[in-house]
């Protein structure tokens, strides 16, 4: 059984739960049906299950050059690399968390169910399929990741709320990702460069990926002051603009700590407890959740209701 953890690459799930429990948790404002909520929750990990195990099966070539560092595992050691699952038992895997994932999101609406069928196709099939796979073309790495960025989210709220996001809030969620997934290709460059992967960064370099970094952060900032001046939640409107702050900071961070052909952010190059401690965040959300809903009396007030 440890060795399809590890193909499901649960280390991540706790810093990917953040991408659709945020967005739950402000949306949730009326009791609803918890076996749905169980389903919608059981249907996105098993996509991201899906989405790392074939990233897995697609990446052997990558990952065995990795140096362990800046990741929530080393992964050079995945078991795709190590030999602990073979080809035919990881594509049976794929397949199993596939269906599991778009059969439990339809266990609460269609609708739930086509924001999971759209991140299983963005962020599994097209970006990691061998016969496919846009990890390895430019712009497409980027394009692939800022739409999961987006659907994950809304698939979220949509849990929560009833109803999907409203577009530029979608526009911020897709810049703010694409500024997120270039940080992260970059700290991969030596790597995807020495596999032969024709990556956004390895195409642009890594000074031109840092100067993508920068427009990315600032049309998110850009949309942050959209939302911000717009008739949203003033939950909203100051998660917007400290998104922005983030995306910004991101930039700078990089810039700062980048020597090429490498570029190591001291807060995560050898610290894997930050990839777990940001499920306490997750934690402390869904916590919030109850009390709304549960206890609303206990809350002065709801910075994510309708204003």
């Amino acid at each position: 059984m440890g060795r399809f953890l590890r193909l499901a690459r649960i280390t991540a799930w706790p810093a990917y739960s953040l991408a659709f429990v945020i967005p739950f948790t402000a949306g949730v404002c009326e009791p609803i049906g918890w076996f749905k909520v169980a389903a919608g929750f059981l249907a996105l990990f098993m996509f991201a299950a899906f989405a790392f195990a074939l990233n897995f099966y697609s990446d052997m070539d990558t990952d065995r050059f990795h140096d362990g560092k800046q990741k929530d595992f080393d992964l050079g050691r995945q078991p795709m690399v190590t030999g602990e699952v073979s080809d035919r038992e990881c594509l049976a895997f794929c397949s199993a968390t596939f269906m599991a994932a778009v059969g439990l999101a339809l266990a609460v609406s269609w609708l739930f169910a086509l924001l999971v069928a759209i991140a299983c196709l963005f962020g599994g099939i097209l970006y990691s399929h061998p016969r496919i796979r846009y990890k390895a073309k430019p712009v497409g790495d980027v394009l692939c990741m800022s739409v999961v960025g987006v659907v994950i989210p809304s698939a979220g709220f949509l849990l929560g709320y009833g109803a999907l996001p409203r577009g530029l809030t979608m526009l911020l969620w897709f810049f703010f990702t694409a500024t997120g997934y270039i940080a992260s290709v970059m700290s991969d460059f030596e790597f995807d460069r020495k596999a032969g992967l024709r990556t956004t960064v390895v195409w642009l370099g890594q000074a031109g990926a840092l100067k993508a970094m920068l427009v990315s952060s600032l049309i998110c900032s850009i949309v942050a002051v959209l939302v911000f001046k717009g008739y949203y939640p003033v939950g909203t409107r100051y998660v917007a603009l400290l998104s922005a702050a983030g995306a910004v900071a991101l930039t700078a961070v990089v810039w700062r700590f980048l020597r090429p052909p490498r570029m190591q952010l001291p807060v995560v190059s050898r610290r894997r407890w930050v990839f777990p401690a940001l499920g306490l965040i997750s934690v402390a959300c869904l916590c919030y959740a109850w009390i709304k809903l549960y206890s609303p009396g206990c809350l002065p007030w709801d910075p994510f209701s309708a204003l």
